[in-house]
């Protein structure tokens, strides 16, 4: 297992930690390098999220326009991120999103989601945690199980922004998943 996916858990309960490692690493899910996405979806959604940064640590959120990319909506997701009390849940789920996890978990915390199978939303809610720590894009890609699909591969870009230009406000995922043969 990567250090990289080891720094997402230890916002988990300590005794925790090794399972989730395990849940991870049973989906095959690892860090990719931004300038290795193969993905056409995720690469337009880095470049248009780079386009409106410019020169500060990340985009506002109400600079998004949803025309520029609306042949994406059905592939994306938006996690809402508070601060205080810590929370994570999901705002905005494209269909092609709700298809391949099987339900549709709009306003769900992301803790609560069981789209997956295992304890696998708790490897998306550290996750999704470290992106808002870190105030910059992460790309994924490996294959995951969904409780409804099964096994798919995956890859996915999740952008973090802003609404007071310090902290992390919103998470903006992009993915694309592809149904594994059945073996």
């Amino acid at each position: 297992m990567g250090l990289g996916l080891k720094r997402f858990v230890k916002a988990q309960r300590e005794e925790s930690v090794d399972d989730l490692f395990v849940e991870a690493s049973a989906h095959g899910i690892a860090f990719c390098k931004l300038k290795e996405m193969r993905e056409p979806l995720c690469c337009d959604m880095l470049a248009y999220w780079n386009e409106l940064r410019g020169d500060r640590v990340m985009p506002h959120r109400d600079e998004i326009d949803p025309v520029r990319f609306a042949r994406y909506m059905p592939n994306l997701l938006m996690v809402q991120v508070d601060w205080e009390p810590f929370d994570l849940t999901y705002r905005l789920l494209g269909g092609d999103v709700v298809t391949a996890h099987g339900a549709n978990f709009r306003g769900q915390r992301v803790i609560e989601s069981r789209s997956h199978t295992g304890r696998f939303n708790e490897v998306l809610h550290a996750f999704y945690t470290f992106v808002a720590e870190q105030k910059r894009p992460y790309a994924v890609r490996g294959t995951m199980e969904y409780v409804e699909r099964g096994w798919v591969s995956v890859e996915g870009i999740y952008l973090p922004l802003t609404l007071d230009g310090h902290r992390t406000d919103r998470i903006l995922g992009a993915a694309v998943s592809k149904p594994l043969p059945r073996t």
